[in-house]
């Protein structure tokens, strides 16, 4: 067996618990303790237990911090790449939604429901015309909506085949007559 040629020193082992401390992102945070413990001297089978990955991936992020320091640990996610919709489409979309009713600026035959707020399949139905973009859930949609400021709106408990107080009251004081 080879002996280990990665070796940190104290500064750095404190640099990597003080990057451990700051970071928010789990897998940064498992990165940097592996290549922290492997640079220690602690056994590769004790570090595989502990942060539940690979021997090979280990020596990975060592080699990794070896050419780039700490900025080859940090994760190189920039959070938008599964946007289908840019920001400033979203932006738009947003602004579009409140200055317009569905019923504007879809036709009446193809609308699904005949309200005059945005339901889901209104908003499906803009994405796909205005952005040329389709999301495989219903979800999607709904998160559009929120992002736009608008909310589910539950239905009045109010029925229409009940009458309204005054009538009730009404009735009650006829009766009272008889």
């Amino acid at each position: 067996m080879a002996k280990r040629q990665f070796q940190l020193t104290d500064e750095e082992i404190k640099a990597f618990e003080r990057a451990e401390g700051q970071t928010r992102d789990a897998y940064e945070l498992r990165r940097l303790q592996a290549v922290r413990l492997y640079g220690s001297g602690v056994p590769t089978q004790n570090i595989v237990q502990l942060v539940q990955c690979s021997d090979r991936r280990i020596r990975e992020w060592a080699h990794k911090y070896q050419q780039q320091g700490m900025e080859g640990l940090k994760s190189q996610w920039q959070g938008d790449n599964a946007l289908k919709l840019s920001r400033d489409q979203r932006a738009d979309l947003k602004q579009r939604v409140h200055d317009y009713h569905p019923d504007q600026v879809i036709a009446p035959d193809v609308r699904i429901s005949q309200g005059q707020f945005w339901t889901v399949s209104d908003l499906q139905l803009v994405v796909k015309v205005w952005y040329d973009v389709e999301y495989r859930t219903q979800g999607s949609y709904r998160r559009l909506l929120h992002e736009c400021g608008l909310s589910y709106q539950q239905t009045e408990q109010v029925y229409r085949s009940r009458p309204d107080a005054q009538t009730v009251a009404d009735f009650e004081a006829e009766l009272e007559k008889k």
